[in-house]
């Protein structure tokens, strides 16, 4: 919890303080090297999350797949990556510890296990925490009208503004984030 919702934006802080105003030069002229590791790291991190049993894994990978989206966005150099990739990584530090508050600190206790198999019927027993369960999930998987969509879309956008072809293919991670949301 304290990795998704408070380093991860230490370092996109730390992007936007030191990196982005000390070496501007280098920002813009090795762009495509920071798209192409964090195409890598969307694609890598969503195939691991859709591979894993476990539900803080799950969670785990989900965090890095995001922050390789806000990465992307924070080096666009352009106004809505930089905007979507704030929006994204303020968002993601609220629904991420969400989840794995309900993941670690009220399944687990319950259940003593953190297989997703083992947590089906659970709505029978817990409706109320199913329905928030349900409402993280959905903002962890960008879903429209959440705030991880529109940092996202905002993110993404950008990235297709500076490098198309990069933009596109890491614009599979909203399908991937479907994808391993609803599969497991």
């Amino acid at each position: 919890m304290i990795l998704a919702g408070i380093v991860l934006k230490l370092a996109l802080y730390g992007i936007f303080r030191l990196i982005l105003p000390l070496l501007p030069k280098a920002s813009l002229n090795y762009t495509y090297i920071i798209y192409v590791i964090g195409v890598i790291t969307i694609i890598y991190a969503s195939f691991s999350t859709l591979r894993t049993i476990d539900i803080k894994e799950l969670i785990a990978y989900s965090s890095v797949s995001h922050a390789a989206v806000y990465l992307m966005g924070a080096f666009s150099n352009t106004i809505q990556g930089i905007e979507g990739s704030i929006v994204l990584g303020l968002a993601h530090g609220f629904v991420s510890s969400g989840l794995f508050i309900c993941a670690g600190g009220i399944l687990y206790d319950r259940s003593s296990t953190r297989l997703i198999t083992y947590y089906r019927g659970m709505a029978q027993v817990m409706p109320i925490f199913s329905v928030l369960f349900f409402i993280l999930s959905l903002g962890n998987s960008g879903t429209p009208l959440t705030l991880n969509f529109i940092g996202e879309f905002m993110s993404i956008y950008g990235a297709f503004e500076r490098m198309p072809i990069l933009g596109v293919l890491a614009s599979t991670s909203i399908v991937f984030s479907a994808a391993y949301t609803i599969f497991r």
